[in-house]
């Protein structure tokens, strides 16, 4: 009785597999992009970009941001915050991503508009902030410019500014595993993991 039991939570386990591979074949995986500041070797930047059209090996190009999965910036660089930029609400100002071969971005640019920022003290500045990205093919041809407007009160602006110039260039494990693969490693493990529980009971 206790191996029938078993036998049929891991039936049920498996077929929630099956049910959860259909539901997540919709998922894909992306290409990691990797910035580096110009004669550094540390990674200031990532920007995950779907594939297809994006392609570690293989020219590409796309002009639709909604293949962007995720940008996230060295918030000691940048002061952006640690969070994924794409999630701060901003509105693309342009957008277009050229890749040769695969391993870098070659040509195109991204601007991002952010949110105004309200102070909660009315004696301090509203601050409205852009972030352009330009891709070029030389050496250090990649830069990022994020610019930030303070206006005060009185109608007096503060602008600054802060440009990078570097490369982006394919990360070394550049095609990340699917949401929907990762979930049925999990899920597969978990079933193992409660069988053999039931089994010692």
């Amino acid at each position: 009785m206790n191996r029938l039991k078993v036998a049929s939570t891991l039936f049920r386990s498996a077929l929630g597999i099956v049910f959860l591979a259909l539901f997540a074949s919709t998922s894909s995986a992306g290409v990691i992009y990797e910035y580096r500041e110009l004669g550094s070797s540390a990674v200031i930047g990532t920007l995950d970009i779907l594939a297809p059209p994006a392609s570690s090996d293989t020219g590409w190009s796309t002009a639709d941001s909604s293949n962007l999965i995720s940008l996230f910036l060295d918030d000691a660089v940048f002061g952006l915050g640690n969070g994924d930029v794409l999630l701060s609400g901003g509105t693309f100002s342009g957008f277009g991503v050229i890749s040769n071969d695969g391993s870098k971005l070659d040509d195109g640019g991204i601007g991002i508009i952010f949110p105004t920022i309200f102070p909660p003290n009315p004696d301090d500045p509203t601050i409205d902030r852009t972030l352009v990205f330009g891709f070029g093919v030389p050496a250090g041809g990649d830069s990022i410019r994020l610019a930030s407007f303070d206006t005060f009160p009185d109608g007096s602006v503060v602008i600054g500014d802060l440009f990078v110039d570097g490369d982006w260039t394919a990360a070394p494990d550049a095609a990340v595993p699917e949401p929907g693969t990762l979930a049925l490693v999990g899920m597969g493990v978990m079933a193992l993991g409660r069988s053999a529980l039931r089994r010692r009971r």
